[in-house]
């Protein structure tokens, strides 16, 4: 049975959760809910690469929207769609080996207010 995790988007560019400890190699179902007033994703990221992966998403430009302004990267784990204020999106993912991993919104801007952390013990 899947580990059940929540993280919300806060106003002030932020995420409800900073750090997250989960054990690796355990299914984990998140729950991303956006009660912001602003557009937010949530992309799970491998250990290090939350900035190369968010300057790939501002790279895609106008183009972006149409792909949630998720990049094509082998750096990805896992990724939200956009979601718009007031919704709620859940997904599953493994974290492959103990490590920390990265948690980011990739939306042109948020990346380096709208991150943190989970800890794969």
């Amino acid at each position: 049975k899947p580990m059940e995790i929540a993280i919300n988007s806060v106003s002030g560019l932020k995420f409800d959760v900073k750090t997250l400890k989960i054990p690796a190699k355990q299914k984990i179902k998140l729950t991303f809910s956006n009660p912001d007033e602003m557009p937010h994703n949530l992309l799970i990221v491998k250990p290090g690469t939350a900035d190369s992966v968010a300057a790939k998403a501002v790279a895609l430009g106008g183009a972006g929207f149409a792909k949630n302004f998720v990049p094509e990267s082998d750096d990805i784990i896992a990724a939200s769609k956009m979601l718009d204020p007031e919704t709620t999106q859940s997904f599953y993912f493994t974290l492959p080996e103990p490590g920390t991993y990265q948690f980011v919104c990739t939306f042109p801007g948020h990346d380096k207010l709208m991150r943190g952390t989970i800890v794969a013990e």
